[in-house]
């Protein structure tokens, strides 16, 4: 869809892809770049928010980059510390890139744990 939509929908408009939620708060997008293949990577808004990548059955170890996980968010401000919570998305592990650097996600889409009961869009 990101390559439709860059392409042919929006031809000529900046498309900005964006994910995140109330805890974690928006996640940057990494430009679009030829090797990424039209991926969409995202990189949170560190210090305040850091996702991590983790294994579908054991949700305390790390997927390697590039393998498919879990979404797992760490939010810390002054008011509020959430650790470890496991958000209803799976994506790759991204390495970290230019100025981000921490891990990022990649693909970023329903959990595949939850079969067809997601709702997508905005929560």
């Amino acid at each position: 869809f990101h390559r439709f939509a860059v392409e042919e929908l929006l031809d000529g408009v900046y498309f900005a892809p964006t994910y995140g939620n109330t805890l974690m708060g928006l996640a940057v997008h990494k430009p679009r770049l030829p090797e990424d293949n039209w991926a969409i990577i995202y990189f949170p808004p560190c210090p305040r928010a850091m996702i991590e990548v983790v294994d579908f059955e054991d949700t305390t170890k790390l997927v390697g980059y590039g393998e498919t996980g879990r979404v797992r968010l760490t939010t810390l401000t002054r008011e509020f510390f959430v650790p470890r919570f496991l958000e209803r998305d799976e994506a790759e592990r991204e390495p970290p890139y230019g100025d981000y650097v921490w891990d990022g996600v990649r693909n970023v889409r329903p959990f595949r744990g939850f079969g067809k009961a997601v709702v997508e869009g905005v929560y």
